[in-house]
């Protein structure tokens, strides 16, 4: 009998201590953190976009914040809150439009619509940016994760700023310029670079397709006066090259 004791409470430590080492086993109330949505190619705590991507219609867009669940799913809506942390946020309440914050019966995510403003009161965002930083906030029902996942930042303007994914691409089209992104954009129609990472095949044959689509331009007359320059130019005022490297 006692050796039956002994061998339950060894059993009894030994599963103390797994629950105490485990970072994912979850134990306590449910909680939201946040993060963006890998198909708008937001990074771990922002998102930034470019309404020059799109038509000169097009006057607002709707950015992603994804809250994500740390407990267990149930079988009815739940609400959580967002606030604006003004500190780090520089548009008025005009320039924006946050969706409904629920977490819907039996999920895991929920998906919160941000409809940002092309045109913001104050701002040229031709030339600067505009941005909002979300904290998710306890609730009734549910409370606020980890500080370090609490906030996210949603940044835009109508400008060609540089995506995240660049750097996928960067050692062999060359750094970030607007007129590089331009050009790509223009003749490939790639906004973002997250399917070349790591595809090596698929970054040499871009860097071969814009080499020649520039040659190609290079030598077409009927290229002068156009606002690209002819040749076509960089952002310093230098004819565009593609392949030098980090280093160019």
């Amino acid at each position: 009998m006692k050796q039956f004791v002994y061998i339950l409470l060894g059993m009894m430590m030994f599963l103390g201590m797994s629950c105490e080492n485990d970072p994912y086993l979850y134990q306590g109330n449910a909680l939201i953190w946040l993060s963006g949505d890998d198909a708008q190619s937001a990074t771990t705590d922002s998102v930034v976009y470019s309404f020059m991507l799109e038509e000169y219609t097009v006057t607002k867009y709707d950015l992603h914040v994804q809250a994500h669940l740390t407990g267990n799913a149930v079988d009815y809506d739940r609400h959580f809150r967002l606030e604006v942390v003004d500190s780090l946020t520089n548009v008025p309440a005009s320039a924006y439009v946050i969706g409904e914050t629920v977490l819907a019966a039996g999920a895991n995510v929920a998906t919160v619509n941000v409809t940002v403003s092309r045109e913001v009161d104050g701002l040229d965002l031709e030339n600067e940016n505009a941005y909002l930083t979300l904290q998710v906030v306890d609730s009734d029902e549910l409370l606020a994760g980890a500080e370090e996942f609490r906030q996210y930042k949603l940044v835009w303007c109508d400008y060609l700023a540089e995506p995240s994914s660049w750097s996928y691409i960067a050692s062999n089209i060359g750094p970030f310029t607007k007129a590089r992104y331009k050009f790509i954009i223009d003749n490939f129609g790639y906004t973002d670079f997250e399917e070349f990472n790591g595809q090596y095949n698929m970054i040499f044959s871009l860097q071969a397709m814009c080499i020649e689509a520039l040659e190609e331009y290079n030598s077409n007359p009927e290229n002068a006066g156009r606002v690209e320059g002819w040749p076509y130019l960089n952002d310093n005022g230098e004819p565009l090259e593609f392949g030098k490297g980090l280093y160019y």
